[in-house]
Formats: structure tokens, sequence, C-alpha cells
């Protein structure tokens, strides 16, 4: 992705870029026969694999899956989302290939199901063909829950993008200034 590319996004919003290499063994660590819950898979192995590092270097060295690789596989299978641990907090990242960036959609497990809840939800966008996964706004549980609209028919949470916070820097900064 050139500096061109990246001045197209907002400036607040982070963006890292793809390597093929990691688009390619995301794809190929994928085992399952079933087309559709396969490409959830890989959308959320390449977006673990593109943030975690990441967050690991730049904010807490201590950051990592809150499942083993296998439970997290069979998550992966029914519902998106990837649940980090940090130090003091939990996060869950929820990517999406849509280029429509209206609303965070967060699986209705995520939020309700004592012990998968976190404290953060991240909205992301995986652009494969572009090269990039950008982490576009965020939210808190109480935020979600308080004042997402819920959908019964596909058991989710959402929350216009109006209502997310796309500077991922204040969440570093909140947590900082204020760790509860």
């Amino acid at each position: 992705m050139t500096a061109a590319d990246q001045s197209l996004f907002n400036p607040t919003q982070l963006v890292l870029e793809l390597e093929p290499a990691t688009v390619e063994a995301a794809w190929k660590s994928q085992n399952t026969p079933n087309p559709s819950s396969r490409w959830q898979r890989y959308l959320n192995q390449i977006t673990l694999n593109v943030f975690l590092p990441w967050l690991q270097i730049k904010e807490d060295a201590t950051a990592k899956t809150e499942f083993n690789r296998s439970t997290q596989a069979d998550i992966w299978e029914m519902v998106n989302g990837t649940a980090i641990k940090l130090k003091d907090a939990k996060l869950i990242l929820i990517p999406s290939e849509a280029e429509d960036l209206s609303e965070l959609r967060v699986a209705q497990e995520w939020i309700d199901i004592l012990g998968w809840t976190a404290d953060y939800y991240l909205a992301v966008q995986v652009n494969i063909d572009a090269g990039y996964v950008r982490i576009w706004g965020y939210t808190t549980h109480q935020k979600l829950k308080n004042n997402g609209n819920f959908n019964q028919s596909d058991r989710t949470y959402s929350l216009n993008d109006d209502r997310l916070i796309t500077d991922i820097n204040v969440l570093w900064v909140a947590r900082e200034l204020c760790p509860q």
C-alpha cells in the first residue's frame, strides 16, 4: 500500500498492511468443508495475524488470544470475532469485508454470554484485494448492550458508525488514564 493509498483513510484510523504471505498462510490454514464458514475463519485469521503483532509491539506486550487455536477455530465456525486479552482488559475484533462502514454488527454471543463479553469491540474492515486491514472504530460493551439495536432474526447487536469512536488512540489513552 502506497502513501497515496493511505491518504484515502481517516488519519485517526489504524490501517495495517497485508503481506501476500500472511494472506496465503491464512487461507491455507482453513480446512473446513463449508465455504461460508471457511471464509469467515479466513477473515478472522487474517485480522488476528495482522493486528495481534501490532498490538503486542505498540500497546501491550502481554496481549494474546483468549482461546486456544482449536477452540478459536470452532468459534469461527459459528460466530464472527476474535477475543484478545490484554493485561487489564479484553477486546473483540469484528472483521468484515464490507465497503459500507455505516454500522458495527456484533454477534449476540459476544455481548450476552458471561465469559465471552469484552470491554471493547473493534470494527475491522479487511480488504484483501487492496492489501489492508483497517480498524475504523470501536465501542464498549456497555454502549453496545444499552444503545445498540438488537436484531432478533440474525442475533446481532448493531451500532451506527456515528456512535463509534473512530480514533483508536483514544482507546489506549483512556485505558492509561482510567484503567477501570
